[in-house]
């Protein structure tokens, strides 16, 4: 446990609240944005609609339409852990922890924290997001709209009961991004510049959007590549632009998605860790 507390302590610092606290904001001026161009800021259309709260909620999400959220996700996610862990190493720094524990064992663990951490801010931001979206745009009210059969009802996709579904969509979308951020740690042996480091989440995750739309038609199926599209981890089933990849219900859709996400990140980490050990 105390040399749990080594690996924490340099990633758990004022810098990095200041920088969850811009993101933060960043995410509220998104929101603001959003909010003003929708149909949900009319005046009045909380009182005639009062699903609106929590369908604003999940239309900041969908990548196709509002992009701002997903970017300031993606400039977080570098810096929580994986550009500390980038700099440490640059600056053998990370020597002292190493000689306390194998490196192999520091390692794995950073590479772990970087993940649950991930997911506990990413939570911590989206449920914040949901009590200001409740607070001062439109209060947030469960079940309270009986949607056409076949309509695309966006509060409902995993659950019907709209308080479960949000549950899970907090919780795998945290933890889509902690997954993301997994893939970012990983290639963090081929971008050896901090600086662009810290910015290379935007745009592998803009790749990861537009790469399996852009190359669909040199697969037999294209159900293969749009599997490993980010939106599966991140708004899964939000826009309802395609069916789901092998006509998958979202659940699957998204257990799938991870699996991948999960190995591709440790074979990144795997070939990061054999490198740096080849060269220390």
């Amino acid at each position: 446990m105390k040399y749990f507390k080594h690996i924490c302590k340099p990633f758990l610092t004022k810098e990095k609240a200041i920088i969850v606290f811009i993101i933060f904001l960043l995410l509220n001026l998104s929101l603001f944005v959003v909010y003003k161009n929708s149909l949900y800021s009319r005046e009045g259309y909380n009182t005639v609609y009062p699903n609106a709260g929590i369908e604003l909620f999940y239309y900041i999400h969908i990548i196709g339409i509002n992009p701002y959220h997903f970017i300031c996700m993606l400039l977080l996610l570098p810096n929580i852990v994986s550009c500390d862990f980038l700099t440490m190493y640059l600056s053998h720094t990370h020597y002292s922890i190493e000689l306390r524990i194998s490196k192999k064992t520091y390692y794995i663990l950073t590479f772990l924290i970087n993940i649950v951490m991930t997911f506990l801010i990413v939570l911590l931001l989206e449920l914040a997001i949901l009590l200001i979206i409740h607070l001062f745009y439109s209060p947030i009210i469960f079940n309270t709209t009986e949607y056409p059969q076949y309509y695309h009802a966006i509060t409902s996709l995993i659950f019907t009961d709209e308080i479960k579904n949000l549950i899970a969509f907090l919780l795998m979308t945290s933890f889509g991004y902690g997954l993301v951020s997994a893939l970012l740690f990983s290639i963090q042996y081929f971008i050896t510049n901090p600086y662009v480091y810290r910015c290379s989440g935007v745009i592998i995750g803009i790749l990861l959007v537009l790469l399996p739309a852009l190359i669909q038609g040199y697969f037999p199926n294209p159900d293969n590549i749009f599997i490993l599209q980010i939106n599966n981890l991140v708004c899964l089933g939000l826009e309802g632009v395609r069916d789901n990849p092998f006509h998958l219900d979202h659940s699957l859709v998204y257990i799938l998605s991870a699996l991948i996400y999960m190995i591709v990140s440790y074979i990144g980490f795997s070939y990061m860790y054999k490198g740096r050990c080849q060269h220390d």
